[in-house]
């Protein structure tokens, strides 16, 4: 036991003398060595390749929030108005496509209403069956192209944010260790590189394909209702609500106890090193053990730093998608609603079915951020209090 002591003890003090780390008696003189010491941790760390690691949409987005780099500096220059600014330029470019969309369901809503009054007129009983089949098939050749490329951009936005989440966590994990807090970053690491490496393999294998089945499925029992797929359609939507709803759940549940379990055992751990410091080592031991606390404060605003842009990253990164899902949901129900006001059920039945099968792309959206996010939000917020 005596050995293992004197040998972390001898380590640590490798770690501070060869680190750069000196204690200065003037306050300028130490300042500058801990800036030193923060810009090095920066460069060894892989913080500073992070900016690379992004999409160029993405890099674009932060550059106009005035976000740079994962430097703290630079995040803290972030404004509420430029980032309000940032969400409405985003909302007006992801308009154009659910704008063009709604305006021609509903000049073909319009045009069947007004087929619907003239064969009041004339008495065809026939002629309604008929213009009700072509309005809902105009209306698919409307809008589910533009929805099967959407739900294409969402799978890649969603394996561009894992591929993102790979090259995070393990920098944000050895900023941990550095700042003394190896059961905190291995547990992290840990579930964090699952999560990504799960949610990579859903939105290439699973995601596409079933969302297009579900729409497919939607549009044939609203076209041909005597086949009976509204069962199968909101079974699926309930499914994917449940099954998200569960997951988020577990994995928020699993962290957290691990981040309170790793946050314990490394508190110990550093006030026993502090106390080793302190009391074996003559004469400068004090002013060591301060030394360390100092380089631990400083690698702690680099945890900080770091966490803070990547949760910005996650939102940046999933800002365009949600925009034009959330866009494309309102276009969506808002021509449901018209169709209601001319009773024409058919078309009205596909927009909502269709709406359905947004919901759940959104649903998707957020918990995939909400994994990047939540986590690190946890993972600041809990182990904030290691000292």
């Amino acid at each position: 036991m005596k050995k293992k002591l004197f040998l972390l003890i001898f380590l640590i003090l490798s770690a501070i003398l060869f680190g750069g780390v000196q204690v200065h008696a003037a306050g300028e003189e130490g300042a500058s060595s801990l800036d030193e010491y923060y810009q090095e941790q920066m460069e060894t760390s892989g913080a500073n390749d992070l900016w690379d690691e992004l999409p160029g949409d993405t890099q674009n987005s932060l550059e106009n929030l005035g976000v740079t780099s994962p430097d703290w500096q630079s995040i803290q220059n972030l404004s509420p108005g430029a980032v309000f600014s940032e969400i409405g330029s985003q909302a007006r470019a992801q308009a154009k496509g659910p704008l063009a969309a709604m305006f021609q369901v509903l000049f073909v809503i319009l045009l069947c209403a007004l087929m619907e009054g003239l064969k009041v007129s004339f008495g065809d009983r026939p002629l309604s069956g008929v213009v009700n089949t072509v309005g809902t098939l105009c209306v698919c050749a409307a809008i589910i192209m533009p929805i099967v490329s959407c739900i294409a951009e969402t799978a890649e936005v969603i394996y561009g944010s894992s591929m993102f989440l790979m090259c995070y966590v393990p920098v944000l994990a050895g900023i941990m260790i550095a700042g003394g807090q190896t059961v905190s970053a291995a547990s992290y690491h840990m579930m964090m590189i699952g999560a990504g490496e799960v949610v990579s393999q859903l939105s290439t294998y699973f995601l596409v394909p079933m969302l297009n089945i579900f729409l497919a499925l939607s549009i044939v029992s609203s076209i041909s209702p005597r086949l009976k797929f509204n069962g199968i359609c909101e079974m699926f939507y309930k499914a994917v609500k449940w099954v998200l709803s569960i997951v988020m759940t577990i994995f928020v549940s699993l962290l957290t106890i691990q981040n309170l379990i790793g946050v314990a055992a490394d508190n110990a751990g550093t006030k026993a090193v502090k106390f080793a410091v302190s009391n074996f080592i003559p004469v400068v031991g004090g002013a060591l053990s301060d030394a360390y606390t100092t380089v631990q404060s400083c690698v702690k605003v680099l945890k900080s730093g770091v966490g803070a842009f990547g949760i910005l990253a996650a939102g940046v990164i999933f800002l365009p998608v949600l925009l034009e899902l959330i866009l494309w949901l309102a276009a969506v129900n808002l021509s449901a609603v018209v169709g209601d006001l001319f009773e024409l059920k058919e078309i009205s039945v596909l927009l909502r079915s269709v709406g359905k099968v947004i919901s759940a792309m959104i649903a998707i959206v957020v918990c995939c951020m909400v994994i990047l996010i939540i986590s690190t939000v946890l993972l600041l917020l809990i182990g904030g209090g290691h000292t």
